[in-house]
Parts: C-alpha cells; sequence; structure tokens
C-alpha cells in the first residue's frame, strides 16, 4: 500500500496542488517557497488531527482540504483492521485503490470521508433505492415501485418478485451498468472507521529541518527521534520473551486474572491482598456496600524500551540533548541506517517464507512514509552521500520524500521523481507552485538530467532562470562582461544559472528538460544557428517562418554574388568533430570502394557521397550572413525577433568575434576567457567590444544582458 496522490487546497501557500510522491521524490526550490508545507500537508492528511491552527489555512473563510489516494492495497493491508471494520471497508477499495480526504473548517474541527463509486443516475443510488422501497410490502408494491421511478427495467422485471427480490433486480442491472456510467462521490465513512483508519493507512516518519533538538531527541513514540527508536526496539521483542514471561508472572502477583477455563484466579502477593483489604475497609466504614479491586499493571516491553536514554562520549560523557547540533542530527540519521540495516537482514529472513498455518490470514505490516526536511543540514559532503545512499535504500522498501538545497541528493535511476517548488505572485497573498518531474515515465528528461549531472549543471535546479550556451568557458566571458557593464547584472545575486549544453544540438531536450520544473529558459547562441540547427531553438511558428525568409534571402545573394565557401582551417576542423559529419564520411569511404569494385554508382550512392559537401552551401550562406550589408536589415529583424522570445544570438558570430584584438589565439579556449577577463577591467572597455545593432541603439551585449536581468 501506498501513496499516489496528494490533492492540497487552502494549506498555508498552497491554494490548490496536487504532489504524486514516487519512491523516491525530491522537493527542490528556494527558501520560503513551500516545500516544507509539502511535508507538511502529508504530515496532516495522514494524522488526521482533530483541529488546524488558522494560521495554517491560506483563506480562513474556505477549507482545508487533503485528499489522499492510495494505490496496491490488498488484502493483507486490509486485514489490520478489526474483522467487522475490514467488512465495511473492503467495498470500498476499488482495483486495490482508497480515496480518502479531510476537510477542515477553520474552527469545526475535521470531517472525513471516503470515495464511493456509484451510478451517475442518482435514482440508482444505494439510498435512494432504500428510500423509494421504505414501507413497500407486497410484490405489487415491488413492482410499482419500478414502474415509477425505473420504467426502463418494468419489462424485463420477472413477475411477482418480493420487495427483496425487486431491490436484487436492480442491482443486477446496475451491475452491468458501462464504467462511463459510474463516478467518484464523496460520503462519510462507515461507523467505526474514522477512529480506527490509522491502522490501515501509512505512518508519516517527519524529520524537520529546525526545531527544539531537546525535543525532539524525547523517547516518546511522538517524535521522529522517539518513533526511530521505537522501530528498532521492536526489532528486539522477539528475543525477550523470557523478559515476557516474568512481566506476565508480574501481573498474576499484582492482579486478580481470567484463566483459559474462565475461571477467576488470585494468585496475589499477601501484602498486595492486604492493602486492598486494608482500603476497602476503611471506604466500607462510610459506604458499606462498596467493594475495593486494586489493579496494578505491569509495565510493558515497549514502555520499557521507550525509556532509553542515548549518552555520546567524545571526552565528555554526556545525554545526547546535551551536544552539538551536528551530533544531533547525525545520530537520527545514524538510527535511520541501522534500521535500514535490520529491515535489510529482516528481509532476507523473511524471503520464501510461508504462513506456518495454511488457514492463517496474512496481516501486512503497517507501511511507513519517511518525510526528511533539508537531511543535508549540518552533515559534511561525505556524510551527505552516505545519507543518500541510506535513503535510497529506505526508498526500497518505502515510500520517501525529502526537501534538499544539495546537489548531493541526486542520482539518475535513484531520485525517481522531483518536484520544484515555486512562490508566484497571487492574490491576497504569494502561492506555491509544484512542478514535478517522473523519471520513471520520462525517459527523455532522464537522459537529460544525466547530462546534466555529467556537466556539473546540477546548481541549474535551484535558480529561478536558466540560460543556456553552446561551450566551454563562455559563462566565464559572459559572466565577468554582465558585472564589468553594470555592477547588479550579476547571475550568482540574481539567482540565474548559466548551463553548457555541448552543441546546439542539446538546446532543446534542456530547454525542455529545464521548463518542466516551470523555469525560465534563456538560450545564448552563435550566429551560424540561423543557417544550421536553427530547428533546436525553440522558437515560435512566427520566428521560423521569418527564418525561413531570410534563407531565402541568403541563397538568393549567395547566388548573385557567386559566393563560395570560404574554408578557414578552424571551420574544416570543427567539420571534421561532427559526429554527423564523421559517420557520413565512413559511409562515403565505403561508397568509394563499391564503385572501384564495379566502376559505376547508383543514383543513392552519388547523393550519399555528395552530402558530404552540403555544409560548405551553409558555410556560403554564413559568409553572406556576416558580411553582406543588402541583408543586415533582415538579420536585424530576426534577431530582435528571438531575443523577445529569450533567445539571443550573437550578431558578430562566435564568442570569439567579441574578444579584444591583442588576446592570442594560441591558446585553449578557457586560457584565452582568462585573458579577456584579465584584459577587460571597465565599462567603457566593455562597451567598445560590441557595437549596437543599429545606430542610436546601445550595445549588443547592453541590450542582451538587459534582457537577461530586468
Amino acid at each position: 500500500m501506498k501513496i499516489s496522490e496528494l490533492s492540497i487546497k487552502n494549506f498555508k501557500g498552497l491554494r490548490e496542488e496536487t504532489f504524486s510522491p514516487k519512491s523516491f521524490s525530491c522537493l527542490v526550490g528556494e527558501n520560503n517557497a513551500g516545500k516544507s508545507t509539502v511535508l507538511q500537508a502529508l504530515v496532516y492528511a495522514l494524522n488526521r488531527p482533530k483541529n488546524i491552527p488558522a494560521s495554517m489555512f491560506y483563506d480562513e473563510n474556505q477549507a482545508i482540504i487533503f485528499k489522499l489516494k492510495f494505490e496496491e492495497v490488498t488484502v493483507g493491508d486490509l486485514n489490520r483492521l478489526k474483522p467487522e471494520h475490514k467488512k465495511k471497508m473492503e467495498p470500498l477499495v476499488y482495483g486495490g485503490e482508497l480515496t480518502l480526504t479531510a476537510k477542515y473548517i477553520n474552527t469545526e474541527g475535521v470531517e472525513l470521508f471516503v470515495a464511493k463509486l456509484v451510478p451517475v443516475d442518482e435514482g440508482l443510488r444505494e439510498d435512494v433505492i432504500k428510500a423509494n422501497f421504505t414501507g413497500v410490502r407486497s410484490a405489487a408494491q415491488a413492482r410499482a415501485v419500478i414502474q415509477v421511478n425505473y420504467p426502463e427495467y418494468i419489462e424485463e422485471l420477472p413477475d411477482y418478485v418480493t420487495p427483496a427480490q425487486a431491490k436484487e433486480f436492480l442491482n443486477q442491472k446496475i451491475a452491468e451498468l458501462s464504467p462511463d456510467q459510474f463516478e467518484y462521490i464523496d460520503t462519510t465513512l462507515p461507523s467505526g472507521i474514522p477512529s480506527s483508519i490509522s491502522a490501515l493507512i501509512p505512518e508519516p516518519i517527519y524529520i524537520p529541518a529546525v526545531k527544539n533538538f531537546e525535543d525532539d531527541l524525547k523517547t516518546t513514540q511522538s517524535t521522529s527521534f522517539g518513533r526511530l527508536m521505537g522501530l528498532l526496539m521492536e526489532d528486539l521483542s522477539s528475543d525477550l520473551q523470557d523478559i515476557n514471561d516474568t512481566l506476565l508472572d508480574l501481573k498474576k502477583r499484582l492482579n486478580r486474572y481470567v484463566d483459559d477455563n474462565g475461571d477467576m484466579q488470585d494468585q496475589r502477593l499477601p501484602k498486595v491482598v492486604e492493602l486492598e483489604s486494608t482500603i476497602e475497609g476503611f471506604l466500607s466504614e462510610n459506604f458499606p456496600n462498596i467493594s475495593v479491586d486494586l489493579e496494578i499493571p505491569p509495565p510493558e516491553i515497549k514502555t520499557i524500551l521507550n525509556t532509553a536514554k542515548i549518552y555520546i562520549d567524545d571526552g565528555s560523557r554526556d545525554l545526547i540533548e546535551n551536544k552539538g547540533d551536528g551530533v544531533k542530527r547525525s545520530l537520527t540519521f545514524s538510527l535511520l541506517r541501522a534500521y535500514v540495516e535490520i529491515l535489510s537482514r529482516r528481509n532476507a529472513e523473511v524471503t520464501n517464507e510461508v504462513l506456518e498455518d495454511e488457514n492463517a490470514q496474512e496481516v501486512l505490516e503497517k507501511p511507513l512514509i519517511f518525510l526528511f526536511e533539508e537531511p543535508e543540514l549540518y552533515l559534511h559532503p561525505k556524510a551527505q552521500r552516505i545519507l543518500f545512499s541510506t535513503l535510497a535504500a529506505i526508498s526500497n522498501d518505502f515510500q520517501t520524500v525529502i526537501t534538499t538545497h544539495s546537489p548531493l541528493f541526486f542520482e539518475p535511476g535513484v531520485t525517481a521523481q522531483f518536484v520544484r517548488v515555486a512562490k508566484e505572485a497571487a492574490e491576497p497573498k504569494p502561492i506555491g507552485k509544484l512542478y514535478p518531474v517522473d523519471f520513471d515515465i520520462d525517459q527523455e528528461n532522464l537522459n537529460t538530467f544525466r547530462m546534466a549531472k555529467f556537466d556539473h549543471s546540477e546548481a541549474a535546479f535551484f535558480s529561478n532562470h536558466i540560460v543556456l550556451y553552446e561551450g566551454e568557458s563562455d559563462d566565464f566571458f559572459f559572466r565577468h562582461m554582465a558585472k564589468t557593464l553594470k555592477h547588479e547584472w550579476s547571475f550568482d545575486d540574481k539567482n540565474i544559472a548559466l548551463v553548457e549544453v555541448g552543441g546546439k544540438g542539446n538546446f532543446s531536450k534542456f530547454r525542455k528538460f529545464f521548463k518542466s520544473f516551470g523555469l525560465k529558459v534563456s538560450i545564448l547562441c552563435d550566429l551560424d544557428v540561423l543557417v544550421k540547427d536553427f530547428q533546436h531553438l525553440g522558437a515560435s511558428e512566427e520566428t521560423t517562418v521569418q527564418k525561413g525568409q531570410l534563407l531565402q534571402t541568403l541563397n538568393r545573394r549567395v547566388d548573385e554574388l557567386d559566393i563560395t565557401a570560404q574554408l578557414t582551417g578552424k571551420r574544416v576542423k570543427k567539420q571534421c568533430k561532427n559526429p554527423r559529419w564523421i559517420e557520413k564520411y565512413e559511409a562515403a569511404k565505403q561508397v568509394i570502394s563499391q564503385v572501384t569494385e564495379v566502376g559505376n554508382a547508383t543514383a543513392e550512392q552519388i547523393e550519399l557521397f555528395n552530402s558530404l559537401f552540403l555544409w560548405e552551401a551553409d558555410e556560403a550562406k554564413y559568409t553572406v550572413l556576416t558580411s553582406d550589408d543588402e541583408v543586415k536589415i533582415e538579420v536585424v529583424a530576426l534577431l530582435d525577433q528571438l531575443r523577445s522570445e529569450g533567445i539571443y544570438v550573437l550578431s558578430k558570430g562566435a564568442i570569439e568575434e567579441y574578444y579584444p584584438a591583442e588576446i592570442t589565439m594560441n591558446i585553449s579556449k578557457p586560457e584565452r576567457a582568462l585573458k579577456v577577463i584579465e584584459h577587460v577591467t571597465t565599462r567603457e572597455f566593455a562597451l567598445a567590444l560590441s557595437s549596437p545593432l543599429v545606430e542610436g541603439r546601445v550595445s549588443e551585449f547592453e541590450e542582451i544582458f538587459s534582457s537577461i536581468f530586468e
């Protein structure tokens, strides 16, 4: 049994959101965006306290509603309920799914509901049928009820049916309805269920980020620390049978008891009997007909274990609550690791076991859901990695949800889901929005996530705005130029991440990936994107048409000017590194070998061979693009349109075209970028590196950065 969906309405900053936890879900986002609110909503929904403080209501005039959907609900789960309660709940589980709703009205407490599948036709619902047959005694009356209320079935109704048979006839007709003729409605839980439903649904183990550690470290079962201790101590119970026997003997020495034959036995200690008799004697002086029965409950194993205390000796032996926050936090997760170790051992022991009694009903253990708020707090990076492995192991058995600001808790193939929580403006006050990405079902995003991890771009998951760029070292240059032109244009201060995509062909997948988190995504790229790989930018249809018109102009000007490709060593070298061109080159070598053998070539072979040189046509168009004044107006119009869509194409070409002339080309790209940073130290120097696209406008870099930052 696990949670498939939690709908949250009017709770704190979440006005109306849905969270669908997976095996391991990670909530990311800025501080105060609402990550902790999601965890708290899970706790409130599962624990269902009688009241919620007024401060928790987004709008105090509206109800807080938590709707929990569960899946994979089995008979073993229902067997945790009392037999009479199981009988009532079983019909409310549909295909292993169960939906419960908790509704809180300010100052009025909680109402609990369960989703029930009923016919869309209200006349066919159980309560209406029951009302229609109230007072019906004879077969004639039963037929009349069908005739009046269900005329569509009267011809199929057998003769002389009793009221009970008539109702059964209707139930059969209801069972024959198609699925689209049913709907779910919320109805009150059956009697006795609200108080016992806790045995059925998962228990949350919530470890918040910041609170009074002294309270949390108490070993009572109401705290996360105490619950973890309790889970560990439960494993000891089977090895303490002799102590249980001793406690049972103690109970007999302190109290009367009923034996297996139903007879009352009294083996109490003489002094207990004497004490009871003395009390009764004094009481009977005023109330002669009263007797006293002294009952002394002995402690249970669980009660004894819950009084456990933990001392830490780091040169000074003292209780854990008197140690530093780092030790306290680490201890909590050490308990967690211990539980995982015990759980793994227990699972290994029960593998392939069968119930000893074939007639016994399997009762599954109550599921847990672990909720961790910023688990990285107070932990060294190495300890964070160990903790991540622990949480990953836990998620194999129990749903796990964490909030984090640490990229160390990201791992493709382990973290099944990311949810970015963002605060957005709304009236009367800001609201939190959830942007989930489920890697279990989105393979393309999973592969992009792996690429982002490889390129150390995890920081982008914690940003407000992503700027994608093509190649190495571009970010050095852009960061420096922006801040040199205007001190406020700081990518770090504005929480804007620069992410390298490793080539134009990856722009579309990275853009789709980050947009799925609800992030603003921009692109910075070279001018040659206008003649190749434009489709990866994600431009609008209108802009794509505009680019097509420019391409026609370029082709026309290539013919008019009789332009041929200027194959510089740099561009040839770049082309030779293109995987798609290399693939064509290898295929062309095979074509030459075949043609040499047979003496002629097919049309397909010639086309394949010619495809090797198509890029030269792009080079010719690029020459016109960068040097022909006749196309400049059309180019600027397209660049402006692209910038309005967050796509910033550099008008000079590649980033190196903006470097000062004195920067040598005989060093690596990163070294050149660092040289530029050392060289460009003033705003005036930075302004001189880019000209206005049109006279009268500010410089190109000023336009780009003002659009990004402002």
